[in-house]
């Protein structure tokens, strides 16, 4: 029983892995359906080949069950982790492969498992969050749409023409080879601070083009502005002094 059922159970195994391969589950969710199918079939199997043989399976199956219940019990914290993880493979927030920002923390997600999802920030560590924390966290997901808008706010000095430094910021959009042109950047007056006009513009790009369509702006914008005269002021503070004599 012992032999034959492990080898039922690797076919069955074998079956649902090429199922799972064709279908548009998460890769860490493909592995956790196995790994549970494996381990609960094989339990399947050792029950079967104990009852054969004589051994009342009632009492093992009650002293498991009390097992289990002491273990739920001492690790009540991990499997709260566990319940997350289940839940995050079944309902996803994120997948693998996305760049995701929850916790405190962003990066991209290589691996999620039943107790932790592990994430590579940008400068190059890996953090691991507990699904737990996860399941209750304000997930930014910055991969699931296709395209993203690009929000830049340009400084200039009180002093400078607003309209041409409007129709700089305005024609490099339009110039960019990566901003998307069905739609129209939006550039207008967004607030007056303490030492500069603030001027927001808004353009759309591919999700994976943001980054260099953002810092591409900001040089060639700064490039532009220096070419008409548009200064880029600085906090500065006016003192009079009277002279009460």
């Amino acid at each position: 029983i012992l032999i034959i059922g492990h080898l039922i159970v690797s076919i069955i195994l074998k079956f649902v892995k090429g199922a799972l391969q064709k279908s548009k589950f998460d890769v860490a969710l493909d592995r956790f359906i196995v790994k549970a199918l494996n381990i609960v079939l094989h339990v399947m199997v050792i029950i079967a080949a104990l009852d054969a043989v004589g051994v009342s399976t009632t009492g093992a199956v009650a002293a498991l069950s009390a097992a289990a219940a002491a273990v739920a019990l001492a690790l009540k914290d991990s499997l709260n982790n566990v319940a997350g993880g289940i839940l995050l493979l079944i309902v996803p927030r994120f997948k693998t492969g996305d760049y995701i920002a929850a916790d405190g923390d962003e990066g991209v997600v290589l691996d999620i498992d039943l107790l932790h999802t592990l994430i590579r920030t940008g400068d190059g560590r890996q953090v691991s969050i507990p699904n737990g924390v996860l399941l209750n966290s304000h997930i930014t997901n910055y991969s699931r749409e296709t395209r993203r808008r690009v929000d830049i706010t340009f400084q200039i000095a009180y002093e400078s023409d607003t309209e041409t430094a409007k129709a700089i910021i305005n024609k490099k959009i339009l110039e960019h080879p990566l901003v998307l042109t069905d739609s129209e950047p939006f550039v207008r007056v967004h607030s007056y601070a303490e030492s500069a006009v603030n001027i927001v513009s808004r353009s759309w790009c591919n999700n994976a083009d943001y980054w260099t369509v953002y810092f591409d702006l900001i040089e060639k914008v700064r490039d532009e502005f220096d070419k008409n005269g548009i200064s880029i002021p600085y906090n500065q503070l006016d003192v009079h002094i009277k002279d009460n004599k």
